[in-house]
């Protein structure tokens, strides 16, 4: 990577964070309870299955797309799918911390319940 791809990078990952995340995973938060809306229980590598990291990758490049974001265009082609490839990974990442909590409070609630 160059010091003007690296350069590059910084200012769309500033940009990201300040603008653009907000955006990008509440469209990603959607598909998410899309997948899960009917059902009660998963293994954890349903999660990372193939054609649902597909999909997640499409959303945020559909939406850098829609709003014709300048900067992404001038990285190069392998380069832009590490970007949103990174995009995907950290919001699995505070998605599955998500998830456990919940479960977590879930679980010492019942615990609580049961004691009762």
């Amino acid at each position: 990577m160059t010091a003007d791809d690296h350069a590059l990078l910084e200012v769309i990952e500033a940009d990201y964070r300040s603008n653009h995340m907000y955006w990008i995973e509440r469209k990603l938060n959607k598909r998410f309870e899309r997948w899960f809306r009917n059902r009660t229980s998963y293994e954890i590598k349903d999660l990372l299955a193939e054609r649902q990291i597909n999909d997640l990758q499409i959303e945020v490049f559909a939406y850098y797309n829609k709003i014709e974001y300048e900067p992404v265009t001038r990285l190069s082609p392998a380069l832009y799918e590490k970007w949103i490839t990174n995009i995907i990974m950290g919001w699995l990442m505070r998605k599955s911390v998500s998830c456990w909590s919940k479960i977590k409070t879930a679980s010492a609630g019942f615990r609580e319940d049961l004691t009762d």
